[in-house]
């Protein structure tokens, strides 16, 4: 019903790096610890790191 309003954003999480995925655009790698990842537009206000999200990982 409302999928036409919604963007897609997909994660794939390997040991050290973050890879983004979002229709119409290649791919973006984030590989540095204190990188800023992009979040789907509902959640702009959270600031994650790669660090922190491979942190919780390993916990």
């Amino acid at each position: 019903m409302f999928e036409h309003l919604v963007k897609r954003l997909e994660w794939v999480v390997t040991e050290q790096s973050i890879f983004v995925y979002q229709p119409d655009r290649s791919p973006e790698i984030f590989d540095e610890i204190e990188s800023k990842l992009l979040t789907p537009s509902f959640a702009q206000a959270v600031d994650l790191t790669l660090g922190e999200v491979c942190g919780w990982l390993i916990k």
